[in-house]
């Protein structure tokens, strides 16, 4: 199952893979998708029993009796009747119709089989994109309440200062304000941690009132570490997709029923076979059962019908053309959706790179800031400014490593699921197959 590599080969983390495995059984929409397996199969059975001729017996009693004078009975008798038969009924496919039928029937199944992989490829991806929301506004809400109280603590000394009259008005009015604004940003962030809670509950087909197990068996808030992929990745790995494969086998259902179409043109022939035996009295005198067989050989042709057929036929040779024309589309588009994941990719991991590097920086200007308040070259403001500085980059070079993580998600769902890490300079750039109708599989 390639959808379940969106946890396994890109994190490590044991709480994002239970809950993708979860989701991947217990979703609705997995089930749903499931359901109409079994809905396509049994038509397939259907369409494939014209393929096959039919049997079946019958049989019947009759007593027909009336008051009628005995010579009056020598004209009507009173009649007693039983009957049975073995009666068989094919379709001769001559022209292929049935099978053309038969054929687009199973792939309509097959079409339903890759719905299932396409909802736990969607729900695999969301999943993990829930996961690392939740646990990176996580990480923001420990990280906020850290800043905020570096800044109630810097509010407090510069009211003291203010008070030795060290400092203005203004700077108290600019502390508190940034005490207030970093206090507002923390209701949002749990609200979104409550959402996603309940997000991933219905993702896995969880009741949302009650706490998931995988979630809260974890402790401390962490962010998985992304794997680095290489710049390009080879074309087939396109066809892993199981909404292309979707797209694919859509259109071969639909030039099947085409060639049914066409095929319904032709005359049709049908056997017809009787072979039975009946026990007759008539006025209370038995008659020797009497078997009888019969067999026909018929069929039909269309002479005139006011275009009917052939108007069936160019509107299912456009629901054809429709239906390659989507699948070259989705071809595109997913060739777009890994393009513009790999460039996303890129640019954040610079971005992420450079947060990180704001980051060392600033811890290292916070060393030297407590080896100059140590030596009582500052004082304590200034010491505090220093380490609200590092919590502000701490709390971007979160966001980065979140987005970079969302990143990844998005390039293994573009992927479909997983990838291969072959090395850049041997590996082909990725470019869409020739969407020539002919050439298409």
């Amino acid at each position: 199952n390639s959808s379940s590599l969106i946890s396994a080969s890109c994190f490590d983390d044991d709480a994002l893979m239970a809950l993708v495995q979860r989701a991947q059984s217990a979703n609705h929409d997995v089930r749903i998708a499931v359901q109409r397996v079994r809905q396509a199969r049994a038509g397939q059975t259907a369409a494939a029993s014209r393929l096959w001729p039919t049997v079946s017996l019958t049989g019947s009693a009759s007593d027909e009796r009336s008051g009628l004078p005995d010579q009056v009975k020598q004209g009507k008798p009173d009649t007693r009747a039983y009957r049975g038969a073995l009666d068989l009924g094919w379709e001769l496919d001559l022209f292929g119709a049935a099978r053309a039928g038969a054929d687009a029937a199973e792939l309509d199944a097959l079409t339903a089989e890759e719905g299932v992989e396409a909802a736990r490829w969607l729900v695999s991806s969301e999943v993990a994109r829930q996961y690392i929301v939740w646990q990176s506004a996580r990480l923001r809400l420990a990280k906020l309440d850290a800043l905020l109280k570096a800044q109630t603590d810097t509010e407090r000394l510069t009211r003291s200062r203010e008070a030795g009259g060290l400092a203005s008005r203004f700077d108290v009015a600019r502390a508190a304000g940034e005490v207030q604004s970093l206090a507002a940003q923390l209701p949002p962030l749990r609200t979104l941690v409550a959402v996603t809670e309940t997000q991933l509950a219905v993702l896995v087909g969880a009741n949302p009132n009650q706490p998931l197990p995988e979630l809260s068996a974890s402790t401390a808030p962490w962010l998985p570490t992304p794997p680095r992929l290489s710049a390009r990745q080879p074309v087939d790995l396109l066809l892993r997709r199981p909404d292309l494969r979707v797209a694919q086998k859509q259109f071969m259902a639909e030039a099947a029923r085409l060639r049914e179409a066409q095929a319904d043109r032709w005359p049709k022939f049908f056997l017809a076979a009787a072979f039975g035996r009946q026990d007759l009295s008539l006025n209370a005198l038995d008659l020797s059962p009497v078997r009888y067989s019969t067999a026909a050989l018929a069929f039909t042709m269309p002479l005139f019908d006011a275009g009917r057929l052939r108007a069936a036929v160019e509107r299912q040779s456009a629901k054809e053309r429709m239906a390659t024309l989507q699948y070259e589309k989705a071809v595109l588009g997913a060739v777009k959706d890994v393009d513009d994941s790999l460039v996303a990719l890129n640019q954040e991991r610079d971005r992420s790179t450079a947060l990180d590097a704001v980051t060392q920086q600033r811890r290292t200007g916070l060393r030297h800031a407590e080896s100059l308040y140590r030596e009582g070259q500052i004082d304590r403001l200034q010491l505090l400014d220093a380490q609200r500085a590092v919590l502000a980059a701490e709390l971007s070079a979160i966001d980065g490593q979140a987005q970079l993580a969302l990143n990844t998600v998005q390039l293994a769902s573009a992927l479909g699921g997983g990838w291969q890490d072959t090395p850049t300079a041997t590996t082909p750039r990725i470019t869409p197959p020739s969407l020539a109708p002919e050439s298409l599989p």
